[in-house]
């Protein structure tokens, strides 16, 4: 089943006092004002909804560069778990590499953990002096790169294209974004002529669209047009570009009649080129 994930807020006061009640977590808020009284001292909490209802939350934070997230509460099978699962990709757009969590020392727990990719590292006690468990889960590294042999066919299912010349080796101007090994994007740039860089809008994989990385993947094509030589790069003005809107401008891409288009920084002028032929 399909959740939505948003933050929670004292408008959820009600509902998600509803959850923690039922599941008697240590520590949870059971009434609406403990709810709105942590989110007002800082506490943030991920909501997830389903048809229209919340049925799961989740409390979480950065700590030194760590991830951590405790609370936990879902009211439909698996929700629990694509909870933990949006914490973390919130943790990886913010790269952070590490993730933890306290729960009780229980092996059913610990199972339950252990298929989400979380490991013991340590044993301990709570504020109650319960018997509880510090697991920790490394995730894997979102970055955008070029283009290697081995991307080829991850790049012809993106595209749907048959993926054999992306076997012959890394292609100039082709990028992709991974998540660890697995590849979930891929943006191309490549010459127009007259100095012109033709910059692809990026195909990302459903499940990682919305998440800042199409801004990411266009500015690393960028990147490559502009130290290859290229005076300006353009783009066309695709839907799919349009929650990254603010983040291309701030990058001075604009937004221009049907496309978008940069003007690279000129050293002879020192300042950017108006000039788009």
């Amino acid at each position: 089943m399909d959740y939505t994930f948003r933050l929670a807020g004292s408008d959820d006061a009600s509902a998600i006092a509803r959850l923690y009640g039922a599941s008697r977590l240590p520590g949870a808020p059971e009434t609406p004002g403990q709810f709105e009284r942590l989110v007002q001292t800082g506490h943030a909490f991920l909501a997830a909804e389903s048809g229209g209802r919340l049925i799961g939350a989740v409390r979480f934070r950065d700590e030194e560069g760590i991830g951590w997230f405790d609370l936990l509460v879902s009211g439909r099978p698996w929700a629990g778990a694509q909870l933990v699962r949006a914490v973390e990709r919130g943790c990886q757009d913010r790269g952070i590499r590490l993730v933890r969590t306290r729960c009780e020392d229980w092996r059913l727990l610990e199972d339950y953990f252990a298929r989400l990719g979380y490991l013991a590292i340590g044993r301990g006690r709570s504020e109650a002096g319960d018997a509880e468990l510090l697991l920790e889960r490394r995730l894997p590294l979102l970055t955008v790169r070029e283009q290697r042999r081995s991307d080829a066919e991850a790049i012809g299912g993106l595209l749907g294209e048959d993926p054999w010349v992306f076997e012959q080796g890394a292609r100039p101007g082709w990028f992709v974004a991974s998540d660890g090994e697995k590849v979930v994007g891929v943006i191309q740039a490549a010459g127009m002529g007259h100095g012109v860089a033709r910059v692809s809008v990026p195909v990302i994989l459903a499940g990682y669209r919305g998440r800042g990385i199409e801004a990411w993947m266009v500015q690393r094509a960028a990147e490559y047009a502009e130290t290859n030589g290229f005076h300006s790069a353009e783009m066309e003005a695709s839907p799919v570009l349009a929650g990254s809107r603010k983040a291309l401008e701030d990058r001075y891409w604009v937004l221009d009649g049907s496309g978008w288009k940069r003007v690279f920084f000129t050293p002879r002028s020192g300042e950017y080129d108006e000039q788009l032929d």
